[in-house]
């Protein structure tokens, strides 16, 4: 009697439960990272009531107002605030955990594991997507930073699904689509400042999606075809700012919305200028409350004096923290992407790029996930001066892996020789990844021979984001 194969959704079961307990069980025996308490507490003071940034801009130590946190990390709090209202128990004590404020993280990781596989099976089928999948739950760097609480996971995982997202609108122009839409960049506003590029990104790429039937209608009727283009944009345009607006004010609580511009005391250069060149700006109302406003301007003051980082390291040359390096990210993810991973990137762009055949979709699949690549890889790389971890450029991660399972499109023409190279580069992946079980954050591919030497390559949260601390103890312990 035959045995039943498996069912695919039970594999893709059986994938997510890996990554969530290798996630879980690292993030069990990791101490808390630099960022974590800062981002937890404002979590805290969200869910408990409180959007204002706590410190102090003149105090230049850990208690100087943090810029960078944002309303996101009051999800990692609501087990805290179902601890509060169940009294002092052994049980509101695990709630109120850092360990339980993890769980969190790693949970919405799970859900764009899933977000990942699902787009990429509508794509290219589901063999693609289950190498897409694996890619994602294989990456170390994904790992070690969906266990942490910080806003680094959400970025990605709201990016994915804005463009997602972008991608069904464009095909159905429903109103349910479209509020979806607007709903994910919105909610995408709550998890880091750089996602706010998501509005035009994301509208560009609906745009490009159009652009074929647009130039046809305008050898027809030009005028006609113009105005029907721009209004439809232009609607578009206000409902993605009009419920991100909702939604920030939501997140940071309405708190002090409406602000007069010329009522902000700013410190970066950038929006002081502003205020000085067109006054007439002073009396405007700033739809936004007035904490996210604080962050974006202090975010953008620290990085403009190089305050938030201290000095940037590559390659053995330490520079002051306001220069970066050119290609920085391009440099760490060449060390610390797996390899197997590297060569399955590499082979979707080239086999896409040969074939005429897979290009003619860009207009209607492809452009939603190669024009946020492409941004994101220039962004980063060359206009970004933070160069202090790959976690930063993680947000390009998840939708490159989307694309790359398309290098398996046509799994069922591969031949035994394929399948099994395909087969031993996972392997391959997950042995790499593996081997630096519990602690991935100081991951590094096989490029470096001597793990010991990492710090002659890059540095700060690449290697150590404090959290081996616990780790330090007991070495220090055992070796007076």
């Amino acid at each position: 009697m035959k045995s039943r194969p498996l069912s695919p959704n039970f594999i893709v079961f059986c994938l997510l439960c890996v990554f969530f307990i290798i996630s879980f069980l690292s993030a069990l025996l990791l101490s808390t990272t630099y960022d974590e308490a800062r981002n937890y507490n404002y979590g805290k003071s969200i869910v408990s009531g409180d959007s204002n940034r706590p410190g102090d801009i003149s105090i230049l130590d850990g208690t100087r107002i943090d810029g960078s946190m944002m309303a996101a990390s009051a999800l990692n709090a609501i087990p805290f605030m179902i601890a509060s209202f169940l009294g002092d128990s052994g049980f509101s004590l695990l709630l109120s955990s850092i360990i339980t404020a993890r769980m969190v993280t790693i949970i919405f990781s799970v859900l764009a594991a899933l977000l990942i596989f699902r787009w990429s099976r509508e794509l290219y089928g589901f063999a693609a997507a289950l190498f897409s999948l694996l890619l994602y739950i294989f990456d170390p760097n994904i790992i070690a930073h969906s266990q942490l609480v910080t806003t680094d996971m959400y970025a990605w995982g709201t990016t994915l699904l804005v463009f997602y997202c972008s991608w069904k609108f464009a095909k159905d122009r429903t109103w349910k689509n479209g509020l979806i839409w607007a709903l994910a960049l919105g909610i995408s506003s709550l998890a880091k400042y750089t996602t706010v590029i998501l509005i035009p990104l994301s509208m560009l790429s609906i745009f490009i999606y159009d652009l074929p039937q647009f130039i046809q209608n305008y050898k027809d009727r030009p005028v006609a075809s113009i105005k029907n283009i721009f209004g439809k944009h232009l609607g578009y345009f206000g409902l993605s700012v009009a419920v991100s607006i909702l939604l920030i004010n939501i997140g940071f609580l309405f708190n002090r919305s409406f602000m007069r511009f010329g009522e902000y005391d700013f410190y970066s250069q950038l929006l002081q200028g502003i205020q000085a060149r067109l006054p007439w700006l002073d009396n405007v109302p700033v739809p936004v409350p007035f904490p996210y406003m604080e962050g974006f301007d202090l975010t953008y003051y620290y990085s403009e004096e190089g305050l938030a980082f201290g000095n940037t390291y590559l390659l053995g040359e330490l520079r002051d923290g306001t220069d970066g390096f050119d290609g920085y990210y391009i440099i760490a993810s060449f060390f610390k992407t797996p390899f197997a991973a590297q060569l399955i990137v590499a082979g979707a762009f080239y086999i896409y790029l040969s074939n005429k055949e897979r290009c003619k979709k860009f207009f209607t699949d492809e452009v939603f996930l190669l024009l946020p690549i492409a941004f994101f890889f220039v962004y980063f790389n060359f206009l970004f001066s933070i160069n202090i971890g790959i976690r930063y450029y993680l947000v390009l991660f998840p939708i490159l892996y989307v694309f790359s399972g398309s290098l398996f499109s046509s799994w069922t023409t591969f031949s035994n020789n394929q399948k099994i190279a395909s087969a031993a580069l996972i392997v391959f992946l997950i042995a790499s990844t593996l081997s630096y079980f519990h602690n991935f954050i100081p991951y590094f591919n096989e490029f470096l021979l001597d793990r010991k030497m990492a710090y002659k390559i890059l540095a700060d949260s690449n290697i150590d984001y404090g959290q081996s601390q616990y780790r330090l103890k007991t070495f220090m312990t055992e070796h007076p």
